[in-house]
């Protein structure tokens, strides 16, 4: 029996309990962490949902995209912890991770459909703009006729640019009637030519 092998090996394991305290220190906290962010996610959306048909609200779309990149790079270095630990006392990280993961799965399509829904009112909305212009400038009466006015014709030219459509439809329809009677008389001519022949 050596007492300096002894004294080695046993500040070998001390020191290898430590590491694997402080990794294990390390992912607890990163785990909390992405709990605490998914319950912030979850309420950023229930609040998102319930404010999406009064309109559009950038701050809160914007706090929700920050949460969610939270969370994901959280889960993401999470991973990275818990992949790097020993193999004893990994398999219970390994299934918390493997739930986070799902959450996160469930939680980013939730997300991609509020933000997609918010994006397609903002868009409705800024080509309402662009035709009908911003009453909210209105300031009297006299704005609110300009409004008006400005919409009136927003609709007429639209309705000529739609009659302007149907015209050239209707013009394209007609060139193939006659094309197709073209065609047509083409083979007829060419039936008569064959059987004057006497190909059959």
């Amino acid at each position: 029996f050596c007492p300096d092998q002894w004294f080695t090996s046993q500040h070998r394991e001390s020191k290898w309990q430590n590491s694997a305290m402080a990794t294990s220190s390390d992912v607890g906290a990163l785990f909390r962490k992405a709990e605490s962010t998914k319950r912030e996610v979850d309420s950023a959306l229930e609040e998102f949902s319930s404010k999406a048909r009064q309109g559009s609200d950038v701050a809160l779309q914007q706090r929700l995209a920050a949460l969610f990149a939270d969370l994901t790079a959280t889960a993401e270095q999470l991973k990275e912890e818990v992949s790097s630990m020993p193999e004893k006392g990994r398999s219970s990280w390994d299934r918390r991770l493997m739930r986070l993961e799902e959450d996160v799965s469930v939680i980013q399509g939730a997300v991609d459909k509020q933000l997609g829904a918010f994006y397609k009112v903002r868009r409705e909305e800024e080509n309402r703009k662009k035709l009908f212009g911003d009453k909210k400038k209105t300031d009297g009466p006299d704005d609110e006729m300009q409004g008006l006015a400005r919409e009136n014709k927003a609709l007429r030219d639209s309705a000529s640019a739609l009659e302007e459509v149907l015209s050239q439809g209707s013009s394209i329809l007609g060139n193939l009637v006659n094309q197709n009677k073209v065609l047509k008389n083409a083979r007829r001519k060419l039936l008569d030519a064959a059987n004057s022949i006497g190909v059959s």
